[in-house]
């Protein structure tokens, strides 16, 4: 059996002493640190939760006003004081069948007065023709318009227009009726050109004129208003934008 040998170690001097001292005193000895009294107490592990902010309810919640959306309006249209219309060139078309052209004598003619679009827009009226004979006739064309003052003519231009289309050919039986649009353009009455009427000739697409009834008219406008020109539109079967022109 052999026998181990003890190594006998000299006593640490100078610096070697004063580095184990060191190392003894900082924990080097594994002893457990005390926390010093006067420093304040480390964190630990846990996460602090953060500071909860209550949040306000719907119900709470403060409502905002809400503007409405903007409505885009548009202004009717309003009727120029002298609009430019080009004058039919065309020739009516044929009476529908083998009828008659109807006669101013077969017919109860009436000018009926219509609100215009615009203040300043011309005078307008919707010229009914009503078969009051026992037979049919035909219709097709432009009537004969003519401005009267006191039942005499009042001599002023007068243009036939596509408008509110282009004729159509009616066949107009006993009590039916059939329409055309008229306008009379405005003028001052000390114009050049300018004249005064209180009534109209009208009379059925190829026949002669007779005086009209008139519809709707202001006490003013039977004493007289003033026309530089006369502007009558075709004959149609029904009032469908007959004075939208």
């Amino acid at each position: 059996m052999k026998r181990h040998r003890v190594r006998r170690l000299a006593p640490l001097t100078g610096a070697a002493a004063a580095l184990v001292l060191v190392m003894t005193a900082c924990g080097g000895g594994g002893g457990t640190e005390k926390p010093d009294p006067s420093l304040p107490p480390a964190p630990t592990d846990e996460v602090a939760s953060a500071p909860v902010v209550p949040q306000a309810s719907d119900s709470t919640r403060p409502v905002l006003p809400v503007s409405p959306p903007a409505v885009r309006t548009t202004a009717p249209p309003q009727q120029a004081t002298d609009t430019p219309l080009l004058p039919a060139t065309q020739q009516p078309p044929p009476a529908p069948g083998n009828l008659a052209a109807c006669k101013t004598g077969q017919l109860s003619i009436r000018v009926i007065r219509q609100l215009n679009k615009g203040k300043k827009g011309p005078g307008v009226g919707l010229v009914a023709f009503t078969n009051v004979g026992s037979t049919s006739c035909a219709l097709s064309g432009w009537p004969t318009v003519g401005l009267t003052r006191g039942g005499a003519p009042v001599g002023v231009p007068s243009i036939n227009v596509n408008q509110p289309r282009s004729p159509v050919a009616v066949a107009l039986r006993p009590q039916r009726s059939a329409f055309a649009g008229l306008q009379w353009r405005s003028c001052p009455p000390t114009a050049t050109g300018c004249r005064t009427g209180d009534g109209f000739r009208v009379g059925a697409p190829g026949s002669n004129s007779t005086t009209a009834e008139l519809a709707g008219f202001s006490t003013a406008e039977q004493k007289g208003f003033p026309v530089s020109r006369l502007v009558i539109g075709s004959m149609q079967p029904t009032t469908t934008d007959i004075i939208n022109w």
